[in-house]
Parts: C-alpha cells; structure tokens; sequence
C-alpha cells in the first residue's frame, strides 16, 4: 500500500511539475529506457510504477539535447525494474547467479535491504538498486534465514547493503 501511495504520489508531484512549465516546454520522458510521451505515461497503472526519477541540468542535456532543457521524466515499470536489478545483482555476486540457476525465478527469495525486509507493497529500496549505490550483498541459506532472521518459508536469502541517499 505504501509503494502504490509513494508511486501515486510521484507521478502527481511530476504531473504537477508538468503543469507550471510552459505547454511547448515539456520535459523529456523515458519509459523503460526508451523515449516516451506524457500520455503513455499517464496510461501505466500505478501499481504497475517500480520507480520515477527526474533529472534536471547540465546533464540531463548533455544526454537528450536541448529538448532536456525542463528535465528528464524517467519511469521504469516493476517488471523492467525487477529485471534490471536482477542483472545488476547478477553481475555483482556469483552466488547469487548461482542461486538464479537454481531456482528460476527469485519469488522465493526474501530480500533484506539495509537491515529491513523487501515485500511486494515495499519494493522501492530493492528497484532503486544501481552500481553506484550497491555495497554488499550476501546470499544465506534458507535455515540461516530462520534462524537469524525468523523468516520462514523462502529458499533463501539475499542481504544486501546499499549507500542511502
């Protein structure tokens, strides 16, 4: 419930912000990666939204153009999210790919973010994840996740460390 009011309100922060520039001054959106318009982005289902950002600056220029001169909208869905953070976690630990052969899919996996769990209505400190701000992550078995976290019923555990901003 939290991620979908946190989402929620995201979208109608930059909605808003939309609204006090100029009609022919729209910033530049990015869905999924990919240059995008306000109006597919106001078609995505809010609980569909793992993650907004927007950019403003010398930057934001620097990569789209002068047409980045009111910033950069960035919106990824949850399922691009998840499948970006699951190469990134990937890359960054061989036991955790070594997990993922395991087991197909993590949705048996518990997420531990910076000491607190990750569950579905919570998932904004596990898809905000990047190379910058990943510090550690460390794969525990199943019975060491019972035991020194009580979390029951998941194949194993992924604890990761990140940098907060």
């Amino acid at each position: 419930m939290k991620a979908r009011i946190f989402s929620a309100a995201l979208l109608l922060l930059s909605a808003t912000a939309m609204a006090q520039t100029p009609e022919n001054e729209d910033p530049v959106y990015v869905v999924d990666s990919v240059l995008s318009t306000a109006a597919i982005m106001e078609n995505i289902p809010p609980d569909q939204i793992g993650v907004i950002t927007i950019a403003k600056g010398r930057r934001a220029i620097l990569k789209y153009g002068s047409q980045a001169a009111n910033g950069v909208i960035y919106l990824e869905t949850k399922p691009f999210a998840r499948k970006r953070i699951t190469q990134l976690l990937r890359e960054a630990s061989p036991a955790y790919d070594s997990l993922l052969r395991k087991y197909p899919n993590d949705s048996s996996f518990q997420y531990i973010v910076n000491s607190k769990l990750v569950i579905p209505t919570n998932e904004t400190s596990l898809m905000v994840l990047d190379k910058k701000s990943l510090v550690s992550l460390q794969v525990v078995t199943a019975r060491e996740l019972e035991e020194k976290y009580l979390i029951k019923g998941r194949s194993a555990g992924v604890i990761i460390t990140s940098r907060e901003d």
